[in-house]
């Protein structure tokens, strides 16, 4: 097994991220954009050999992308309907990406075999996904995957929980600061 690290929405503030393996060495390039039509996801080598590429065929509720390895289309993956429960198919390629989109946790089988986990890990205070390769070869398209993965984590809608509040209590000839309470959300609005 290998295990390689892009940091989480690496793309969304500079277009370009390095992949790098478990000792820190940059191993990959991944730059583009995906969004709209035509958009493309590349994964280059560290000698700047083009290795994968993930083109967006179709927007809208069920985006639509080809997986490309080497030049040659290998696979396609859209985003189902019901991807909030963590269900996956890259046809062609006859992958199964099953997870838990909450927690950012993947993992990819063909067949029985897993090929590929995919989790969220903090490094020195910053999101980075990490990908436990057990098919060498089809790195460059895990990596195209890990990243569209993270971005369809991110549009989620954060979820909403109650703010913990700081009151004073006064009780009989006491004061205390250190009482919390939880605020609705809601009755702000």
């Amino acid at each position: 097994m290998q295990r390689f690290y892009l940091k989480s929405q690496g793309l969304e503030n500079k277009g370009a991220t390095t992949v790098s393996d478990e000792n820190h060495n940059s191993k990959y390039l991944l730059v583009g954009k995906w969004g709209i039509k035509r958009d493309a996801l590349s994964v280059y080598d560290m000698q700047g050999q083009l290795r994968a590429e993930l083109k967006q065929i179709a927007v809208g509720l069920l985006p639509k992308f080809k997986l490309f390895l080497n030049n040659h289309e290998v696979g396609t993956v859209t985003t189902p309907v019901g991807f909030i429960r963590g269900l996956l198919y890259v046809h062609n390629l006859r992958w199964i990406i099953i997870g838990d989109i909450v927690t950012c946790h993947f993992k990819v089988f063909h067949g029985l075999t897993k090929i590929l986990e995919v989790n969220r890990v903090q490094i020195n205070g910053s999101a980075y996904i990490e990908l436990n390769v057990f098919v060498e070869s089809n790195t460059p398209l895990f990596i195209c995957l890990a990243a569209i993965l993270d971005r369809w984590i991110q549009k989620r809608p954060p979820l909403r929980e109650p703010k913990l509040v700081r009151t004073w209590k006064i009780e009989s000839d006491t004061a205390g600061y250190n009482n919390f309470s939880k605020e609705n959300s809601n009755a702000n609005h």
